[in-house]
């Protein structure tokens, strides 16, 4: 029987939002099945980038608790939570164009200052243990292991080696080539895909086409449909992209439209204001020259004098209605031209009157 091999090419732990990812159970199935299948060798291929903590300590312990010799094998990248199943190999081989990675852990807190100090507290201790196995395992002094943790170390084949993380490298069967020095980190997984046999290829498209809703997908699928499967979910990302952007060149429009509309508001609001303040000043020039009109008009009457036209000039301005009201009242006054004319007047008739009675009385006397 041929030597078991047991595959970490997805994340540590069970995500069962994506549906994705190797929990520490399953893994601990699959090691199971290989120790009843009374070989005395398990080899153990991982791809991964990492992930939960306490699943890849839970399978460091199970595979270092095992019966069986275990061999690790990193065909890719072997970082963060990964790093733990691989420390736990008897022979623990890297690809010529492997990289492995160590860092501090992280995670997230909620609550007040004392939830955040055990936090804190937690990060420590994981990292001190993480710290531990690394220098028990490769040799290296503890308080190293630690500060290439601190740094977030991506280890080559050759270091890799050289620190003690690995034991050797794997044969070069496919004269694979490694990385050039300049790639940067964001693009090792799309080199390592490259490097990927079709069959461990489809191994890590299935879960996640599977999380996606292409249930149809299985191990036995073709490449055909593989590539259909691959161009449909580009495709959708695609259609996605293309609402988003048509979504904010609408928005970008509806601003601008606002915007003009804004501007041609406030433009009619000044002509309104414009327009009341010609308004409020024709009405108040209106106002003055009626005032003026009433109270020299009074004053041609005779109900007041010429001096006295400041005053209901004022009293006016306060209640044209009430002031107009009152000069009207008055009596016209006569200028001294108009009552010496008429008191000439009444002169001229005076003494024919007064004749015309003596004569009347001088009548009547005669008459007895």
């Amino acid at each position: 029987m041929a030597q078991p091999t047991l595959q970490i090419y997805s994340a540590i732990g069970f995500d069962p939002q994506s549906g994705t990812g190797l929990s520490a159970a399953d893994f601990g199935a699959q090691l199971a099945t290989a120790e009843a299948s009374g070989e005395k060798r398990v080899a153990v291929r991982i791809n991964s980038g990492g992930g939960n903590w306490a699943e890849g300590q839970s399978m460091y312990d199970m595979l270092k608790a095992s019966a069986l010799k275990v061999d690790t094998y990193c065909v890719g990248l072997v970082a963060s939570a990964a790093t733990l199943p691989f420390m736990a190999g008897n022979k623990r081989l890297i690809a010529a164009h492997g990289r492995l990675m160590i860092h501090n852990c992280a995670s997230g807190a909620t609550g007040g200052v004392a939830d955040f100090e055990v936090a804190i507290e937690q990060q420590k201790a994981i990292n001190g243990s993480m710290a531990a196995l690394y220098a028990s395992v490769s040799g290296q002094p503890v308080e190293k292991c630690a500060a290439l943790m601190a740094a977030t170390t991506f280890m080559d084949a050759e270091t890799a080696v050289a620190l003690g993380f690995a034991t050797g490298i794997m044969p070069d069967t496919q004269a694979a080539q490694a990385p050039p020095a300049s790639l940067p980190t964001a693009s090792l997984h799309s080199y390592y895909a490259t490097l990927i046999s079709t069959a461990d290829m489809k191994n890590l498209l299935i879960p996640i086409f599977a999380a996606a809703g292409m249930l149809t997908l299985t191990a036995t699928s073709s490449d055909a449909d593989m590539a259909t499967a691959v161009a449909a979910a580009f495709g959708e990302k695609d259609k996605a992209k293309k609402e988003a952007d048509d979504a904010k060149a609408a928005l970008a429009t509806a601003t601008a439209a606002l915007a003009a509309a804004t501007e041609k508001c406030a433009a009619m609001d000044k002509q309104m204001a414009d327009m009341e303040e010609e308004e409020a000043k024709a009405k108040a020039t209106a106002a003055t020259a009626t005032i003026e009109a009433t109270v020299t008009a009074a004053i041609a009457s005779g109900r007041i004098v010429a001096s006295q036209k400041e005053v209901y000039m004022s009293l006016a301005k306060a209640d044209l209605t009430s002031t107009k009201a009152v000069l009207d009242a008055l009596p016209a006054r006569r200028s001294v031209a108009d009552a010496i004319t008429s008191f000439s007047a009444y002169a001229a008739v005076l003494p024919l009157t007064a004749g015309g009675a003596m004569a009347e009385i001088q009548a009547r006397l005669a008459s007895k």
